[in-house]
């Protein structure tokens, strides 16, 4: 049964713009190496709402198993850790199943 992953992302007024192309080809690097990856779509807002948050990770995965692989792996977590956590002011998640 896909499950989808949901994330946005805004980040700190001093966050430069470089962390949002750093980010993408660290995810879109990771991908590749990842089974159960149905489609997946990582990148920086394109600004035509003032509001919207600054960056976002739509990921579909073939079952909520190879989404925990995914959300577990250690290269994902060092992504998390090095180039997203310190510049994020917050961000939001949802997830569903069909």
């Amino acid at each position: 049964m896909p499950f989808t992953h949901i994330v946005t992302f805004k980040w700190k007024a001093d966050a430069a713009a470089v962390t949002s192309d750093r980010i993408t080809a660290a995810l879109t690097a990771l991908i590749p190496q990842l089974q159960g990856v149905q489609s997946y779509l990582c990148g920086p807002d394109i600004g035509l709402t003032p509001s919207a948050y600054d960056y976002a990770v739509v990921g579909t995965f073939v079952t909520r198993s190879d989404f925990e692989n995914y959300r577990d792996h250690p290269e994902h977590q060092r992504i998390l850790r090095e180039l997203i956590v310190p510049h994020l002011d917050r961000r939001t998640v949802v997830q569903l199943q069909s």
